[in-house]
């Protein structure tokens, strides 16, 4: 039968000396002087515990359970390490163990080293509540006898592992594998120890700090229309910053058992503050646990946590989706994700702006430790592939958490216990180097602004990049709150331009429901989807600096009018309106290709306008009857037969391009106009760049 575990949880504050010349030195220390550490005190059915005059007093009663009593105390399991332990038996069995956990993640899954006062000692681990031993028990001469002290160390250098008591090496041991960043004390029998300190020791590290981080800048916390009694979790925050949406639990108002997470929002005030909270309703919340896990750029899908029935009710874990109809939101379908599973109890996850890339913080046998940072692709028939390891530079032996990929789609923030950091978890960043996404720059830690000496999680920005909201543990009551801090610009995602504006059919001018796509006209790749809200067909999409975009609404019966954004000079995020056109596609109307690109003077096409020309020769040939006229125009710089004949050369090109993609050279003809027909008026220069066009028109169905 399988031994269970009891659990004592215990909180250690780090603290770190001085490097000292032979490398190896104190890090952390607790003499007991006091409860600083915050470990288990007070008396129970099967024993007590104690802390008096420096010594941590632990005296168990009888019973079959295993008593691990643990630490958040931080240790690089990577690096070469001492942990000892100062301690003496008063009474109670002498053939039973005591001694020094390490690498734990929990009472399930932890190392032990224990000694008996009879002289002997044993090396084990659990791995999901089963046991296996490294060295059995095993006798040996001069052990410090009941009511002695003695120094008990577990020693790591390189891949190998020794015990050590008062100094002197017992054994040596292969390293074992690490579950999680805790230690602490362990006892197998009924006893009464005493435990005058805990030491351990490595070769100092410094806490790798975000250039231009927050410094001396207080978080605010977000007031009582928001935090409650309860917990408040998980926020995420809009990307034009206007609303917070966020989980609560255990709290009255939920839908259901109160004990079971709901979702909440909070909208900006005028003011700048945030005004009450407002439960989601159904069919986002039902009856089991719900929490949002991201919100599109235009505000129109979601991603939630676990699954629904049908009818909405909760079904089991995994990720589902919803959209925005007309009455509301849709009841979340499930999302699948391939070979999914997940071995530790939580998870969390996010979607990046544009939709195509799922980040999860799960455990899987590939993982280092605990849970690793996964990415998953969205597919063409809106599934995910499987999940894939984001690589050991941003993953620890530790547990990562709470991912957050900003506006930018580069910017990654998550939370981690697995590198030192101000306290048991912090906040930190990392940049994204390429497309595979397991490629990433050192992440650095956000500075003692925004992380406590506690756990600091979720994180969360707008694409303003201004804000970040967080929750972390409120100091008063030990509860988990929303907090918000004004950022500094090393610490911000790189800047973005926030588009937004209406899908409207370009004849009656009434909203249209229907999905945004944007892409990178440089890269010739889809960047993202998004959805026209159904009602008014607003929609937002987020634009990184750096490329030349296009972007374009799409409909059945209808022609997409290409806009573009070139963001390639962009220093600081910005703002602009965009209303997008679908043509009806009937006889004689006229479409401008918006995104054909030539250099100045010239006739070539530029690579980015092979995007543009592949979709209208695919509209083409999915419409055989069709036929056309492309016509070019100039603005009104220079003569009108030079005029003429850049218009006619540059129409050319792109019939010649057509005829390239097997568009029959009977569907189309091509003429120049040169600056005879403007759209606009040439006295400014925007009015010359719209006359400066290529478009065409359906001269036949």
């Amino acid at each position: 039968m399988t031994t269970v575990h009891v659990l004592l949880l215990l909180i250690f504050l780090t603290s770190a000396t001085s490097l000292s010349a032979q490398g190896i030195s104190e890090v952390y220390r607790d003499d007991f002087d006091d409860n600083k550490g915050r470990w288990k005190v007070g008396t129970w059915s099967n024993g007590s515990a104690t802390i008096a005059n420096g010594i941590y007093t632990v005296d168990r009663k009888p019973s079959s359970n295993e008593w691990y009593i643990e630490t958040n105390c931080f240790v690089d399991f990577d690096a070469d390490f001492d942990i000892d332990a100062r301690f003496r038996q008063m009474s109670g069995a002498s053939n039973q163990g005591f001694g020094i956990a390490w690498g734990a993640s929990d009472a399930q899954n932890s190392n032990g080293l224990v000694v008996s006062s009879d002289g002997r000692y044993k090396v084990y681990s659990w791995r999901g509540g089963r046991q296996s031993d490294a060295i059995p028990w095993t006798p040996f001469e001069n052990f410090p006898s009941m009511g002695n002290w003695f120094t008990l160390t577990i020693r790591k250098r390189g891949s190998g592992m020794s015990l050590l008591v008062d100094g002197t090496t017992i054994v040596g041991f292969d390293k074992l594998p690490i579950f999680g960043g805790e230690v602490g004390i362990v006892l197998n029998g009924q006893m009464k120890i005493e435990v005058d300190h805990l030491v351990v020791k490595q070769v100092p590290k410094p806490i790798v700090l975000a250039e231009d981080h927050p410094v001396n800048v207080q978080r605010e916390s977000l007031g009582p229309q928001v935090n409650c009694y309860g917990g408040d979790l998980s926020p995420v925050i809009t990307a034009d910053g206007k609303r917070l949406y966020f989980g609560r639990y255990p709290f009255k108002g939920n839908i259901g058992d109160t004990t079971s997470e709901d979702i909440w929002y909070t909208d900006m005030q005028k003011d700048g503050t945030w005004g009450p909270a407002v439960n989601a309703g159904r069919p986002l919340n039902n009856e089991g646990a719900n929490f949002l896990i991201s919100i599109s750029p235009d505000e129109n899908s979601v991603l939630v946590g676990n699954t629904y029935t049908a009818a909405g009710g909760p079904r089991g874990a995994g990720v589902s989706s919803a959209v925005k109809t007309a009455d509301g939101w849709s009841v979340p379908r499930e999302v699948r994700i391939d070979n999914y599973y997940n071995r530790h109890r939580f998870s969390e996850s996010c979607l990046d702006p544009s939709g195509m890339v799922l980040m999860m913080a799960i455990q899987r046998d590939d993982s280092r430790g605990q849970k690793d940072l996964y990415v998953a692709r969205r597919k063409p028939d809106g599934t995910f592939s499987a999940p894939i390891n984001c690589g050991p530079e941003v993953n620890t032996w530790g547990s990562e958490m709470s991912p957050f990929i900003a506006a930018d789609g580069t910017t990654l923030y998550f939370a981690s216990d697995g590198r030192r950091g101000f306290g048991g978890v912090d906040i930190w960043m990392s940049r994204r180097l390429d497309d595979s996404w397991v490629k990433w720059s050192e992440p650095k830690n956000l500075g003692p602004s925004i992380n406590s000496a506690e756990w600091d999680a979720y994180y969360t920005v707008p694409a303003r990049g201004d804000y970040a909201y967080l929750c972390g543990m409120n100091p008063e009551n030990g509860s988990a709150d929303l907090y918000r801090i004004k950022l500094t610009k090393g610490v911000r995602p790189n800047p973005v331009v926030l588009v937004s504006g209406r899908v409207l059919d370009a004849s009656t001018k009434k909203p249209i429901a229907t999905n945004v796509e944007y892409e990178s006209l440089t890269k010739r790749t889809q960047m993202g989807i998004a959805r026209s809200e159904p009602t008014k067909g607003s929609y937002k999409i987020v634009l990184p600096a750096g490329d030349l975009y296009g972007f374009r609404a799409e409909a059945p019966g209808y022609y997409p009018v290409s806009d573009q954004l070139d963001t390639r000079e962009l220093t600081e995020y910005s703002e602009i309106t965009r209303d997008l056109f679908l043509v009806p596609i009937r006889l004689n109307e006229t479409i401008v290709l918006n995104n054909l690109f030539f250099d100045f003077g010239k006739t070539d096409l530029r690579p980015e306008s092979f995007a543009e020309l592949d979709r209208l020769a695919q509209f083409l040939a999915a419409s055989p009857s069709i036929t056309i006229e492309l016509s070019g125009h100039t603005d009104n710089v220079g003569s009108d037969a030079s005029n003429k004949v850049l218009s006619q050369e540059r129409v050319n090109a792109v019939r010649a391009y057509l005829l390239g993609r097997g568009v029959a050279p009977t569907r189309m003809k091509a003429l120049g106009y040169g600056k005879s027909k403007p759209l606009a008026s040439n006295s400014t220069e925007e009015g010359r760049q719209k006359n400066r066009r290529v478009e065409f028109k359906i001269v036949s169905i």
